[in-house]
Parts: structure tokens; C-alpha cells; sequence
């Protein structure tokens, strides 16, 4: 079989949307958790009374944490998504979701747990993206995971 040589192209963006919190999202966390925590030392539950207080602490970190800068990377070998990179092989296809004022690549990959990644594209290099991905993997339908969509509603 002939290898396809890819013009390498590459990108940065940052790893997801972030969203500044306002005060009231960290109260409403830190009360809802509390009483969660009470309900279980109430119920002699300690390990999920240990659990919450680990979550809402978590969630805090999460919320304030800033999201890093990553670098994508389309070649002939594969495909990086920072420090992760992906052979063809392991690819099973991607689909480019354009709107008028962004775009992601979303690419599902051969592992169980999180196949279908979601990737900031910016609208310059799309059909260049689209152009390179199909000479190496199918292009199918693919959509968001419902879970990642419920999470931006909430503000996540």
C-alpha cells in the first residue's frame, strides 16, 4: 500500500471555552454540597460525605482553572492533540462542524472511554483540514456528545 504524504498543518487554541463563574455559582455550589455533606454524616454515609466535600472541591478547582493553550497538528504520521498523538490507523473518521463565526473538528478515535473528540478549528484552514483528512480517513457524521453539550449549557 503507497503511504499519502500530508502537508503538515498546525494550530493552537485553547484546550476549551472558558467561562468566568460568577460569585453565585460558587455559592450555590458550596450550599448544595454542605447539605449533601450533613444528609450524609446524618445517614453514618462517611465515605460519600468524604466524597462530596472531595467533588465540590474539585469543581472549584475545575471552575477557576484556566484552560491551557494546545497545539494541534495534522501529518503524514498522525495526528497530535497536544502531548497525545494519534496514528491513522486508530482513526476511524472526523467531521467539521463550520458555522459562521467558529468551527470544530470533531474526530473519533479507537478508544473506548471519550471516542469523539472535540477540537477548535479556526475558519481559515478549514477546507485545507477537510482537504488533508480525507485522503487518510472517512468523513462521517458525527455529533457532540450529549453529555460534553449539557455541560456548556450549564456553564461548565
Amino acid at each position: 500500500m503507497e503511504e499519502i504524504i500530508l502537508n503538515k498543518i498546525e494550530w493552537q487554541a485553547p484546550e476549551y471555552k472558558h467561562e468566568e463563574k460568577s460569585v453565585d455559582f460558587f455559592w450555590t455550589i458550596g450550599v448544595i454540597a454542605l447539605i449533601m455533606f450533613v444528609i450524609a454524616v446524618w445517614q453514618q454515609n462517611y465515605v460519600f460525605a468524604i466524597f462530596i466535600l472531595v467533588s465540590a472541591a474539585s469543581l472549584f478547582l475545575f471552575s477557576i482553572r484556566h484552560p491551557q493553550v494546545m497545539t494541534f497538528v495534522i501529518e503524514t504520521s498522525g495526528l497530535s492533540l497536544g502531548k497525545d498523538k494519534y496514528e491513522w490507523k486508530k482513526i476511524k473518521g472526523f467531521h467539521i462542524k463550520k458555522e459562521s463565526d467558529k468551527a470544530v473538528l470533531l474526530v473519533e478515535i479507537d478508544k473506548y472511554l471519550l471516542p469523539v473528540y472535540t477540537i477548535p478549528l479556526p475558519l481559515d484552514i478549514v477546507d485545507q483540514v477537510r482537504e488533508s483528512l480525507t485522503k487518510v480517513t472517512s468523513n462521517i457524521e458525527l455529533e457532540e456528545s450529549k453529555s460534553m453539550k449539557f455541560m456548556e449549557k450549564l456553564g461548565f
